[in-house]
């Protein structure tokens, strides 16, 4: 998904990159990275598509990442 879609879409379900930076105990900024695809970390992509309520590889399809991998075996 496109950033700016990802951010609307946190918005429209009542959440936001400081509401998942809150609960999981990370930088706002490490958040908006990964939505941005500059960084790439499993456990935020996780909170992000559970937010969502999507698959990871929905919210990030060109991102190879363990989160993608995790969510497969489920």
């Amino acid at each position: 998904m496109h950033p700016e879609l990802i951010t609307a879409q946190l918005r429209i379900c009542g959440q936001s990159s400081a509401h998942i930076a809150q609960r999981l105990g990370v930088s706002r900024a490490l958040v908006s990275r990964v939505i941005r695809g500059s960084r790439s970390n499993a456990r935020v992509q996780r909170a992000i598509a559970r937010a969502l309520a999507l698959p990871v590889r929905s919210v990030f399809p060109t991102k190879t990442s363990a989160a993608a991998e995790i969510e497969i075996r489920k």
